[in-house]
């Protein structure tokens, strides 16, 4: 994934940086939102660092992550907070393998039914692979979008999960990836910090 902006999208950037303070009407956010959206689906190769703190109910978990994308294949790193591997989670179309503890590999149709069953706690996966990004998952039709002035998603309810986006990398202008993210989900609560976005080397 080379996040290198189209010429669009640096003219974009620079008018709306002569235009602070300002907002967009409603037909120049759809439009933007509609450009983003179309950029982000097209990037099949991509990768993050980044923290998360997730909390059900009274337990809390803390850890940080490395997630790589790649022709729709993933695999997602999990560190503990003195950088020990907790979990190693390896998936594609038909099947998720998951190493833990230096236990067996385990596979199952299902990355969160698989993370919940062996560590107790799980990431929603399938949704957040495109929640992250900032557009909705495929599939079920969101509840709710709720954009900012930038025609980004501000706001986004889709399959149970009320996912707020509370800061974008600006360094990438109009086409800004999010990096802090809040999801809640009844008593799961999952906090999402994006140290750092980047291309598939």
């Amino acid at each position: 994934m080379r996040f290198v902006p189209s010429l669009a999208a640096v003219l974009l950037a620079a008018l709306l940086g002569g235009c602070a303070g300002m907002s967009l009407n409603p037909a120049q956010q759809d439009a933007a939102w509609q450009r983003h959206a179309a950029w982000v689906r097209a990037q099949y190769d991509w990768r993050l660092t980044g923290r998360f703190a997730l909390k059900i109910g009274h337990r809390g978990w803390t850890a940080s992550l490395r997630w790589r994308e790649q022709d729709g294949d993933y695999r997602i790193d999990v560190f503990d907070p003195l950088g020990r591997t907790v979990a190693q989670l390896d998936g594609g179309p038909q099947r998720v393998t998951l190493r833990a503890d230096g236990s067996a590999p385990r596979q199952a149709g299902s990355a969160a039914a698989l993370m919940q069953a062996e560590l107790g706690w799980s990431l929603p996966v399938a949704g957040l692979r495109y929640w992250v990004r900032g557009v909705p998952a495929p599939g079920a039709r969101p509840a709710r979008m709720q954009f900012d002035g930038s025609g980004r998603l501000a706001v986004l309810v889709q399959n149970n999960w009320e996912i707020s986006y509370l800061d974008y990398n600006n360094a990438l202008g109009a086409d800004a990836l999010p990096t802090r993210i809040r999801l809640v989900n009844g008593d799961v609560r999952l906090t999402l910090l994006i140290d750092r976005w980047g291309a598939m080397e």
